[in-house]
């Protein structure tokens, strides 16, 4: 797949100067994210994304050697714009990793494996199964000062601190499943009605929390990075996420609804089958009248057979076969004179 990229302005520091004490510097990122295999197509096997966050996130870096042990550092977006707390010396070689988002709830730590760094251990403990975070890794840094959106590989973590411009590309894959969700009604139903949507929220009765165990291997050949990821000691229980929410409604068939997503841990025995989907709207009238309000439906889905870094597209098309409510509009034409 073509790499459609483009190279966002490099963020700004929490700090006026952009450096520190100690010939410390600013670390400032440009983050990319892998593009989503679609299930039913062509399978993506490269393709980075630039990341255009809709509202405030973080993003953790841990960079390491840190004689303290490694403590994430925060990227962090708000008002339009990256401020960074990480900071790099002169001359000073790292091997940078990471995650997004940065939050109480998501908050990994690493591990470097005692075979002089060849690999490392980043655990994600006691995180949702069913999450409206997609949670994501650093799957590979690169040197933004020569790195054009053609020029983008996963593997190599290293950076070497400079006394000028320090930023760097964070290349980031997907750390569970997700599926994604298009509305339709039915043609004589909406004739007569139209359907909005409040709220949208995933759920699963087979577990709550799971620990997930990736591990990395850095290569200096453009190889994915992932040696393994673990799904483990899952805690019984239920999960669930709202992902998409409104005050006012999203009319049913709007394409904006299929912009939202939710993700789940997709190598749980059983996962891929225990997922519902509860829709709550409310419903009116051709003529714009409110004739009921948050109302919920509870759909099992179908098998979704998602992996990690796997996107699911369901179609669910409202079409019953009455009318729960009459309007005052229906009464209108209740009667056929003849």
């Amino acid at each position: 797949m073509a790499i459609g990229c483009l190279l966002i302005a490099g963020c700004s520091s929490d700090s006026t100067d952009g450096s520190a004490a100690n010939n410390s510097h600013t670390l400032n990122v440009i983050p990319y994210t892998v593009n989503y295999q679609e299930l039913g197509m062509r399978a993506v096997t490269e393709g980075y994304s630039a990341y255009a966050p809709s509202h405030e996130v973080s993003i953790g870096l841990f960079i390491l050697p840190e004689e303290n042990g490694p403590t994430a550092k925060t990227i962090r977006y708000s008002n339009g714009t990256w401020h960074s707390q990480a900071l790099v010396k002169d001359e000073n070689d790292y091997r940078i990793f990471g995650f997004m988002p940065m939050k109480d709830a998501i908050s990994p730590s690493i591990t470097p494996n005692a075979n002089n760094g060849t690999s490392y251990t980043l655990t994600f403990s006691g995180i949702d199964v069913v999450s409206a975070d997609d949670i994501c890794f650093v799957t590979g840094v690169k040197d933004g000062r020569d790195t054009d959106p053609g020029d983008l590989t996963q593997g190599k973590f290293y950076y070497r601190g400079n006394s000028d411009n320090n930023f760097i590309c964070l290349l980031m894959d997907h750390l569970y499943a997700s599926v994604r969700f298009s509305f339709s009604i039915g043609t004589e139903f909406s004739k007569l009605r139209s359907i909005k949507l409040r709220k949208l929220e995933l759920k699963t009765k087979l577990a709550s929390k799971v620990n997930v165990v990736v591990t990395l291997k850095p290569n200096d050949t453009g190889a994915d990075p992932v040696s393994s990821v673990a799904y483990n000691d899952q805690q019984t229980g239920e999960s669930s996420a709202i992902f998409f929410e409104s005050t006012t409604g999203e009319e049913l068939s709007s394409d904006a609804i299929k912009s939202y997503l939710c993700c789940f841990a997709p190598d749980i025995t059983g996962i891929n089958r225990s997922l519902s989907l509860v829709s709550t709207y409310d419903v009116y009238d051709k003529k714009g009248n409110k004739i009921r309000e948050n109302c919920t439906a509870t759909n099992l889905l179908p098998d979704l057979e998602a992996t990690r870094g796997q996107r699911v597209t369901i179609t669910l098309t409202v079409d019953p076969t009455f009318l729960y409510q009459l309007s005052d509009a229906d009464l209108d034409n209740l009667f056929t004179i003849e």
